[in-house]
């Protein structure tokens, strides 16, 4: 059996007697005739979830939309007695899956609705995407996909995973240092970068021909390309000139252009949601700050967010461009904050004992997926809503996908 056989059998086994005890759970808590008192950050999470059933979901279909639900956060499961949703989901023929939600209680007609993709499993994260929809009114992330970093093999390769980590597939086997995925902005391939050839290079992957194409090979260190969300435009972070700086192209393979033009390092550059704008980080007063940078001068404008001497990693929030996560080093550690332009503040979104860095936004504004890293040194990939303050992250794996890191993700629906 394949390792990503492997991963998706164990995985779903594992995740089935998980969520079979957290529907027990559930069910005690909710349906048991006396009192029951939740911690007081359980208690307050679970009043602004909504709480939903799955019916007469067929058991074999249950562990591939609880998983969902539970990530969320914005819905949760429960009883049919206590919930106000019910979703009963079913096979419709071939890889339609079809939902049915009632509401109320007694439960009343609410919505129904058939969706059909690649295969069953595909097709029930684009049912759950729909799902939360149907509900919340926002986006559902499910169906999206996950590009990272795994040692699994004894060597940091390139995978791709949906978004659940409910499989993975190795994208690279070049048993060489390989960083810094990804995606095109059109979702059929990965940028990366690699020292396969002796010397860090930029490349893409096309993950249909798999075809790997030089896109960078220039004098120096070729350490990062971000495809422009809306354009064929390339931002690379290259060192030809000296120093780590900023340089577009118009497309990926056409000679790029400097953009900086400092005595500084320039690192991690993100778009705007329009691709319009972009943000990098700097050392240009000594250490590494958050910087808007004017794409037609290069001249960097230092964003206010005040809460450490160390910020980096910034990701643009897709639907709301008055946000940005990033990572800032605090109380001897790392953990993910957001910026808000709008209110000139920051404000921290993970909290604990380990390191939270390298935060990448889901389709809907609301979810960061990030790479959690304990004191010892493994790591892994997590998810946390930054809806709800009482949210923990979620671990979407366990060390059966290897230590996880450098998450891009991509919705391309």
């Amino acid at each position: 059996m394949s390792v990503d056989k492997v991963f998706y059998s164990s995985g779903l086994l594992r995740m089935w007697f998980q969520f079979c005890l957290l529907g027990a759970t559930l069910s005690f808590l909710y349906g048991a005739d006396s009192a029951i008192v939740l911690g007081p950050i359980e208690g307050e999470l679970a009043k602004k979830q909504i709480p939903i059933d799955l019916g007469r979901t067929p058991k074999v279909l249950v562990p591939l939309i609880s998983k969902p639900i539970f990530v969320h956060g914005g819905l949760r499961l429960a009883s049919e007695k206590e919930s106000r949703f019910s979703a009963t989901f079913s096979s419709a023929g071939g890889n339609d899956i079809q939902v049915v939600i009632t509401q109320g209680n007694p439960k009343e007609p609410y919505a129904s609705f058939v969706v059909k993709d690649s295969s069953i499993e595909s097709s029930v994260s684009l049912a759950c995407d729909r799902l939360v929809q149907e509900i919340l009114g926002i986006p559902g992330f499910f169906s999206g996909r996950l590009a990272f970093l795994s040692d699994l093999s004894g060597a940091k390769e390139i995978y791709v995973s949906d978004s659940m980590m409910t499989y993975s597939k190795p994208q690279t086997d070049f048993k060489k240092m390989t960083f810094n995925p990804s995606w095109n902005n059109d979702g059929t391939g990965l940028f990366f970068t690699s020292n396969r050839k002796v010397f860090n290079n930029i490349y893409h992957l096309d993950l249909v021909s798999r075809r790997v194409a030089t896109v960078a090979n220039y004098k120096g260190s070729n350490l990062r390309a971000i495809q422009n969300p809306r354009t064929a435009q390339t931002a690379l972070i290259l060192s030809t000139s000296g120093n780590p700086e900023l340089w577009l192209a118009n497309t990926p393979y056409e000679r790029p252009r400097r953009i900086t033009k400092n005595k500084s390092n320039e690192s991690g550059p993100c778009w705007s949601p329009d691709g319009r704008r972009m943000i990098l980080t700097s050392d240009t007063r000594g250490k590494p700050q958050l910087y808007e940078v004017s794409l037609s001068s290069g001249v960097l404008s230092r964003i206010p967010t005040n809460v450490s001497s160390h910020c980096v990693e910034a990701a643009w929030n897709p639907l709301d461009p008055s946000r940005i996560a990033f990572t800032a080093a605090v109380g001897g550690g790392f953990q993910i904050f957001e910026y808000n332009f709008n209110e000139r503040a920051s404000r921290i979104i993970t909290r604990g004992n380990d390191h939270a860095m390298q935060p990448c936004w889901a389709n809907d504004g609301r979810h960061i997926f990030f790479t959690s890293r304990s004191s010892g040194g493994a790591t892994q990939i997590k998810v946390i809503d930054t809806e709800f303050e009482e949210a923990k992250p979620i671990a979407l794996h366990n060390q059966n996908f290897g230590n996880c890191s450098q998450p891009s993700y991509i919705y391309s629906r």
